[in-house]
């Protein structure tokens, strides 16, 4: 019986040791350290800590510490941050510690960095398939889309741990084509737009969906019919130049060391009429577009 109770004695005397093992403390000794939802390099960024910053460590996972930070919603969680960037100088009570006082334990908590949970610039630009849809039938006129470019800045701020929302303002080249044999008629406009969109991210990947509203400007019309060619410049008295839609799309960012790249795939769906309406008609023309964004945050 004494031999049980000596073993079982070793045995708590072992685990407690392994646990005082790994509560030791680290310091961040690079400038910015992210701190990854998983020990993965490309695991997403959940807080960042500063030079000089400690943490107590929960556990180590290979070439990661497992340390507890605080995330946007001012929540604590669990993160991981890569033994290259910290130094580790003993656990809690040990020399290498800064002294403690009775008025601040220098180990009640965990720290994260300051402004961790701060939104970030967006600039963003690509190309852009636009198009019109008719609540009527064209007959034998094809109609197809028309290549254009889109440029903008914005601004992403965290509303929860994979939550974001984004406001930006777009400067877009779009219109339409349409064919009737031989001849050609375009519809070309450019437009100003704001995008509001709500993120949820998925460590990487991500989906993005919201209303869009904007302003066209500068539309005309084209035609090369029986070899003339001209151009007109349409009369905003009797078009809508106010659009609304919404925005549905996905795509997937990356860290790019202290910047993240992103590309994202949007269909923008538009809700407004750009005809006027006219007493008797319920016919209706609607804008419509695909966006390839690339973009960067700062």
């Amino acid at each position: 019986m004494k031999k049980i109770i000596f073993a079982v004695f070793v045995i708590f005397a072992f685990l407690a040791a392994a646990a005082f093992a790994d509560a030791a403390v680290i310091k961040v000794k690079v400038t910015t350290a992210n701190v990854r939802q998983q020990p993965d390099a490309t695991s997403a960024v959940i807080s960042r800590a500063a030079l000089g910053t400690l943490f107590e460590v929960i556990k180590k996972t290979g070439n990661w510490f497992e340390i507890a930070v605080t995330d946007a919603t001012g929540r604590t969680v669990t993160g991981f941050i890569n033994a290259d960037v910290v130094d580790e100088i003993g656990a809690p009570g040990a020399p290498a510690q800064p002294q403690r006082t009775a008025a601040a334990p220098a180990y009640a908590a965990p720290r994260a960095a300051t402004g961790a949970s701060g939104g970030k610039f967006l600039i963003m630009f690509g190309p852009v398939l636009s198009n019109l849809s008719f609540s009527e039938d064209l007959g034998e006129t094809k109609k197809s889309s028309r290549f254009g470019l889109a440029a903008g800045a914005g601004y992403e701020f965290p509303l929860g741990k994979d939550l974001s929302a984004q406001a930006a303002v777009f400067f877009t080249t779009g219109g339409a084509n349409f064919t009737m044999g031989a001849d050609k008629i375009s519809y070309v406009a450019n437009a100003l737009a704001v995008p509001l969109q709500i993120k949820y991210s998925f460590n990487g990947p991500f989906v993005a969906a919201g209303p869009y509203f904007g302003l066209v400007m500068s539309p005309k019309m084209t035609w090369d019919i029986s070899g003339e060619k001209g151009e007109e410049t349409i009369d905003t008295a009797n078009m809508n130049t106010f659009i609304f839609g919404l925005i549905l799309g996905g795509g997937y960012e990356m860290d790019l060391g202290g910047m993240k790249a992103f590309i994202q795939l949007a269909y923008n769906l538009g809700l407004s009429k750009l005809n006027k309406a006219v007493e008797g008609s319920t016919s209706s023309v609607k804008p419509n577009s695909i966006n390839i964004i690339f973009g960067i945050k700062l």
